[in-house]
Formats: structure tokens, sequence, C-alpha cells
């Protein structure tokens, strides 16, 4: 894991942790409103 920072050029990995954590929270939500009838398709 910290060996990732250490690369000259790399991302910082708690940026894409972060993006990976926000995207996995909107699309828990998304599914669960599907689920509760909230969204209709």
């Amino acid at each position: 894991m910290a060996s990732q920072a250490n690369k000259p050029g790399a991302k910082p990995p708690y940026t894409f942790r972060a993006f990976w954590a926000i995207l996995l929270l909107a699309v828990n939500i998304f599914v669960g409103a599907l689920y509760s009838g909230y969204v209709k398709i």
C-alpha cells in the first residue's frame, strides 16, 4: 500500500479509495431506492 505512494507520477492512493467509496455508496443508495420502490424504471 505505502509503496504505491513512493512511485514518481503516481496518484495518491487515498483519492482512488475515496472515489470508490463514494461510487459504491451511490450505487448502494440507488439499489436501495429501486428495491424499496422509490425509483421506477
